[in-house]
């Protein structure tokens, strides 16, 4: 039945076995559907990125593309590449709308042929690029004016939070002072550096309580996280290898004084759990780069330059403006930015 809506498709598609490993694309999804008739609403799973990219590439009025290039380090690698930029020359002879979400300046595994020319063509083809990192959105904003495109279609937009969760009760601790002085939590992976912080002599010899609650399934990274975990002293910290639900995260949140993103130098720019910590009422502590930057000149985010630095912040009392995350939380809520997006897409 013909809604009188325009056709929007939403990649990366649901993947076999895994769907959606971050909750962004299902809320994107779920908001899009008040102002657009969503291709594959129902999330159903795609066996290649590619083939589901080069499929609807006929079909949808407006494309909301992400993470296209790390087409580039998945299997069949160049086939799946190779259908990328023909599904882009498809959405660009067919005149359609097309939005990159830029949410990398690189690819968390790095760079290679075919990710620099997944990138390059996104830049050239979209009519819009958004990132949720002022840094992400001047580096394309660099990008495009070195090659004589136009500068201005790059902009910055916060990554969008989600209001159920500052609807989550607190936790009673008896008089409420935390329970744990560092907690870091969400999938685990490399580029993250749970590992190199916790192998750190000066924060085993800090006195600080620390959580670390999150699904490693990198078995490797997973040992070096549990051997750091037991060279600290007895009760001192602890590592929960498992994905809670978003019940105990906030209260895991509520009951520490900080929650830390110890992430390494390099491909920082955005990330959903330092926006899910900020409206779960938590004070997140991450490095002066990306979104944390962004978010510290708010007062919602402490950030540090240096080890010493960051020890100094998880050892006081600093904590985030709660008015502040209030304000911002609504300003930025995912209703905000679905319709941020209908008007920017109405707008091309």
């Amino acid at each position: 039945m013909n809604t009188g809506k325009m056709n929007i498709y939403v990649s990366p598609s649901a993947k076999r076995g895994t769907g959606y490993p971050s909750a962004y694309f299902i809320q994107l999804k779920k908001g899009l559907e008040s102002h657009f008739d969503v291709l594959e609403a129902d999330n159903r799973p795609c066996l290649m990125q590619g083939t589901a990219m080069l499929r609807n590439a006929f079909k949808a009025d407006v494309f909301l593309l992400s993470f296209v290039e790390t087409m580039a380090f998945q299997k069949l690698a160049l086939l799946q590449s190779m259908m990328a930029l023909l599904a882009l020359r498809i959405m660009h002879s067919r005149r359609r709308k097309i939005v990159f979400i830029f949410h990398n300046i690189h690819p968390h595994k790095g760079e290679n042929f075919l990710s620099r020319l997944l990138t390059g063509v996104l830049m050239k083809r979209s009519h819009l690029i958004l990132s949720h990192s002022e840094a992400a959105a001047a580096y394309a904003r660099d990008y495009l004016q070195a090659r004589g495109l136009d500068p201005g279609k790059a902009v910055f937009r916060p990554h969008p939070l989600r209001l159920d969760l500052s609807n989550i009760p607190d936790r009673q601790d008896g008089d409420g002072a935390p329970v744990r002085d560092v907690l870091i939590w969400g999938d685990i992976l490399p580029y993250k550096g749970v590992a190199e912080f916790l192998s750190k002599e000066s924060v085993r010899n800090s006195g600080l309580r620390i959580s670390v609650v999150g699904r490693c399934k990198d078995g490797t990274l997973a040992s070096k996280i549990e051997e750091a975990i037991g060279l600290f002293p007895q009760g001192r910290a602890e590592f929960r290898n498992e994905r809670p639900g978003f019940d105990e995260i906030a209260s895991l949140v509520r009951g520490s004084r900080h929650i830390l993103f110890p992430y390494l130098p390099g491909s920082i720019s955005s990330s959903g759990a330092l926006m899910d910590t900020i409206a779960m009422g938590g004070t997140p502590v991450g490095p002066d780069a990306g979104a944390f930057r962004d978010l510290a000149a708010d007062n919602l985010c402490l950030i540090y330059h240096d080890d010493d630095e960051m020890l100094d912040i998880l050892k006081s009392g600093k904590t985030a403006d709660p008015s502040v995350a209030r304000e911002f939380l609504y300003s930025n809520s995912w209703p905000a930015f679905v319709s941020f997006l209908r008007d920017a897409v109405s707008a091309l």
